[in-house]
């Protein structure tokens, strides 16, 4: 008798479906996740930021610090301290050791790290061209502290670090990439808080010299000129024009009066000092 052996009918071993579909599904679940989770921590970020302790803060912008190795400046420092001496007394800038330093990169940009650490690029500090100028850059990097907008997007950069650990490994290129590229993102502001900080720095600016002189001469110069450095400015900032204007309607409607800005001092020593250094 010859033995024909029959198609299985069923098998919880074997799929009744494509490999590639069964793939498609996979990958749309993990995405799904991954933007669950991603929301989650937007969630939280948006909730617990406000009331994430200093201490906290400290522990988090120290080990950036550490990565970015900036030099501290007298100089910077002493500009800092002054805006801060003429915040109010009730100011949630006080709850914060502030400290300013430079990096060596050409990109027109600075940082506001937690724990109260401002980081000012070398190619930002070579487009100043007034002590004025620079107080209104400093001020803008206090109001994302005074708001805290720094934690929202470092929350949720690392969270999704962690996630993207867990899923493929601490030490896997995969996590490096993806979390790298998170946190990249996360580190820009929305336009609504920059047009905040803007707010707030040029209080701080008229607080410190009496008038708003300075107040929007690196975003008129910066509207005329069309250079790759100014791109994350661009892209991350509202656009100068409207900061200009908006600029100009706050010291018309505040009163400000405008006079002339003084020029920069040992700050000039700094910019030619970082110059020769600046990353290509």
């Amino acid at each position: 008798m010859r033995f024909t052996p029959r198609a299985l009918a069923g098998n919880v071993n074997v799929s009744s479906g494509h490999p590639l579909t069964e793939f498609a599904w996979l990958l749309g679940g993990l995405l799904t996740l991954l933007l669950a989770v991603y929301l989650a921590f937007w969630l939280l970020s948006e909730l617990f930021a406000p009331r994430v302790p200093v201490a906290v803060e400290v522990w988090a912008g120290q080990h950036l610090l550490g990565q970015l190795a900036p030099k501290s400046n007298p100089t910077l420092q002493q500009r800092l301290d002054g805006l801060l001496a003429v915040s109010p007394a009730d100011s949630p800038l006080h709850r914060y050791n502030f400290s300013v330093s430079v990096m060596n990169n050409k990109e027109i940009n600075a940082l506001a790290l937690p724990g109260g650490h401002i980081v000012v690029f070398s190619g930002l500090l070579k487009e100043i061209r007034s002590e004025n100028e620079l107080a209104m850059v400093l001020a803008h990097e206090l109001g994302h502290y005074a708001r805290r907008d720094h934690l929202r997007g470092m929350g949720r950069g690392l969270g999704f670090t962690l996630l993207m650990a867990t899923l493929f490994g601490q030490d896997s290129r995969a996590a490096s990439i993806a979390s790298g590229f998170f946190f990249s993102l996360e580190m820009r502001y929305s336009q609504q808080q920059e047009s905040a900080a803007d707010t707030f720095g040029l209080q701080l600016l008229a607080a410190r010299y009496g008038h708003a002189g300075g107040a929007s001469d690196f975003f008129e110069r910066l509207a005329d000129k069309a250079d790759s450095r100014y791109d994350y400015l661009l892209a991350s900032h509202p656009h100068p024009q409207a900061r200009i204007a908006s600029l100009q309607r706050m010291i018309a409607d505040a009163g400000y009066r405008l006079a002339e800005t003084l020029p920069l001092q040992g700050e000039q020593l700094l910019i030619d000092n970082h110059q020769a250094g600046t990353k290509p």
